[in-house]
């Protein structure tokens, strides 16, 4: 029988993890190694201070509901603030191990927020969501050239758009509140909350392009909440649409650098839809196009990787050029994985990654 609840659950564990789970996870040899004590992998000894609470789905008999176990908002939001940032850093295991410990705890920390969700704030739920989101996409970059055993770009895929959909939400329900001129209790000045939630809105349109839902939600947007960054994801929706290869490549080099490292995983796709087009555009076996022209227009790292497409997809190469002909190109072929870019590398490393996550 479920326990149904009228007044608004608020957590009342004020560390990183319930001490309860502390114990059964020590008991049952279940830490991680970013949770261990140094030099104790043999007999896992708990690290209080890094232990952090991990995700566990409901089960019958199994209570979610105990305050004791819950975490308040200011505590969601402390936990994040050390995972994207002690942790995220850690140089002490390979960074997919990193991203799965995130991914866990996150997953637990929006389960926390969704359990309180009646006793917690819009702006509180904005804080908290944000760098999440931010984690998730970068993530989607930084492991895109993992083989499917170290990560699934499904699943952060999934996880992502969840977070993302509900962080517009939140944004939709801040309007409400404040045309109605609702009183609300902030955690965020109101100009860091305009600062950086165009990111997010151009995040949805750079991460489903060719879906027109993105598109028709920012295009209601009055002409001033259209402006710079949202303006320009416009354009490269419209394009990606038109298969307008040329312009996307221009306009991509122009996005801050965590749009263009969620823009070019669509890269793969953009490049064989280009392959397709000039195979019935320029059919012909005796006309060519410079394979350095198709590296600076698609964005390839260089003519090698460029050539090694072009036989993928059955087009025909000389030392400089590729001759396209319709016949030649092969349909059955699927899009090729990601791969990283040094621009967007270099672009990374320019600052430092906790606080583009965490700060934007």
């Amino acid at each position: 029988m479920y326990n149904l609840r009228k007044e608004p659950i608020r957590g009342i564990c004020m560390e990183m993890c319930p001490k309860s789970e502390i114990m059964l996870r020590e008991k049952e040899r279940l830490l991680h190694i970013l949770e261990m004590v140094p030099g104790t992998q043999k007999c896992p000894v708990a690290d209080k201070e890094k232990m952090v609470k991990s995700f566990s789905r409901s089960a019958a008999g199994k209570q979610i509901l105990d305050p004791r176990d819950l975490r308040p908002p200011q505590v969601l939001l402390k936990t994040v603030n050390y995972l994207l940032d002690n942790i995220l850093k850690n140089n002490n295991v390979p960074w997919h191990i990193t991203y799965h410990f995130i991914m866990d705890r996150l997953r637990a920390i929006r389960q926390d927020l969704v359990i309180q969700s009646t006793s917690v704030t819009v702006t509180e739920s904005i804080c908290i969501l944000q760098p999440i989101v931010r984690f998730y996409a970068y993530s989607a970059y930084r492991l895109c050239e993992e083989p499917i055993s170290n990560f699934d770009p499904h699943i952060n895929q999934t996880h992502l758009q969840e977070c993302l959909k509900r962080l517009l939400c939140l944004y939709d329900e801040w309007d409400y509140l404040s045309e109605f001129k609702v009183k609300k209790q902030s955690c965020i000045p109101l100009r860091e909350l305009e600062r950086v939630r165009p990111t997010f809105e151009a995040l949805y349109l750079i991460l489903n392009l060719g879906n027109s839902t993105p598109l028709l939600r920012v295009l209601n947007f009055s002409k001033d909440k259209r402006r710079g960054i949202i303006e320009l994801a416009i354009l490269v929706s419209l394009n990606y649409s038109k298969n307008n290869y040329v312009k996307l490549g221009r306009l991509i080099d122009k996005l801050p650098v965590l749009l263009q490292a969620v823009a070019v995983i669509h890269l793969p796709e953009i490049r064989r839809r280009a392959f397709q087009t000039m195979s019935v555009a320029y059919n012909s076996k005796n006309s060519t196009f410079p394979l350095e022209l198709l590296q600076n227009l698609l964005l390839y790292e260089d003519v090698e990787c460029v050539n090694k497409d072009c036989i993928y997809y059955g087009v025909q190469c000389t030392e400089r050029n590729a001759v396209f002909v319709k016949s030649d190109f092969n349909y059955s072929k699927t899009v090729v994985q990601p791969t990283h870019l040094r621009f967007i590398d270099d672009g990374f490393k320019k600052g430092d990654l906790s606080d583009l996550i965490l700060n934007g």
